[in-house]
């Protein structure tokens, strides 16, 4: 169950879907604790309701994620950049989301930098694995080359 609505619940149900799962989903104000009857797992994406939707999935005890919120949570989701079947994730464990958020930007940046160079790299390596080649893999691998250092402004 997702409590929420947006582009990030849109991102959430479809990368569950993605999983198979079977998604539903409620708008904040349509929310009532009794949604969450027959859920596994439920993720509120919505700071009004985070601490009543965390407490009716516990007494129901079910997992919680609360977005934003790793003291509401049961586990933490990683934020995703992504570029076609690439995808590289950020995880901090629940401790730092807005961290996590800024290196996920920064990511996404990263790979649209790429272009369709990188566009091609990846689909070069898809090729590659379906013949299960293996050191080909490597050597288009490592072909890729990131230029560039982290810096923190004072």
């Amino acid at each position: 169950m997702i409590v929420g609505e947006g582009a990030l619940a849109d991102e959430r149900r479809s990368r569950l879907r993605a999983a198979d799962a079977r998604v539903d989903t409620c708008a904040p104000a349509d929310y009532r604790p009794e949604l969450l009857d027959g859920a596994a797992v439920v993720l509120c994406l919505d700071e009004s309701l985070a601490e009543n939707v965390a407490q009716a999935a516990r007494a129901r005890g079910l997992m919680i994620y609360v977005q934003d919120r790793p003291e509401l949570s049961d586990f933490s989701m990683p934020a995703l950049a992504r570029r076609g079947p690439l995808q590289l994730a950020v995880s901090t464990e629940g401790l730092a989301p807005a961290l996590a958020r800024r290196l996920r930007q920064e990511l996404e940046q990263l790979l649209l930098s790429g272009g369709q160079a990188l566009d091609d790299l990846v689909a070069e390596m898809v090729r590659a694995r379906g013949g299960g080649e293996r050191n080909q893999l490597t050597r288009l691998a490592d072909r890729l080359r990131i230029a560039g250092r982290i810096e923190i402004d004072p």
